[in-house]
């Protein structure tokens, strides 16, 4: 988790409890539980998704992840090179604040 989503979390639980501060720190705090159930160091043969595939190229620096250069990591995971599987990486990588 990037540090500004963490003084973002910290920020949130602060705040007085009214439907719409639960609702932001729910979603800050599944954002930091997410982040926290991965550890760097797997590899592809060793993730058990794509979102985790992600994380470790994107997070991690595991370049190896994405061999061919094609923007998708761990194809046996995440897909071959298709418009979905693209989109799909895409959107993880901004969950884990990654370009």
């Amino acid at each position: 988790m990037s540090l500004a989503k963490y003084a973002l979390f910290l920020f949130l639980l602060a705040l007085p409890i009214s439907v719409g501060a639960q609702d932001a720190s729910l979603l800050v705090l599944n954002e930091f539980q997410l982040a926290q159930s991965y550890t760097c160091g797997r590899t592809c043969g060793k993730v058990r998704s794509c979102k985790e595939a992600v994380y470790q190229w994107c997070v991690c620096g595991y370049t190896r992840a994405d061999g061919d250069n094609d923007g998708v990591p761990c194809e046996k995971h995440c897909g071959q090179s298709s418009r979905s599987s693209l989109e799909r990486v895409k959107s993880y990588k901004k969950e884990f604040g990654c370009r």
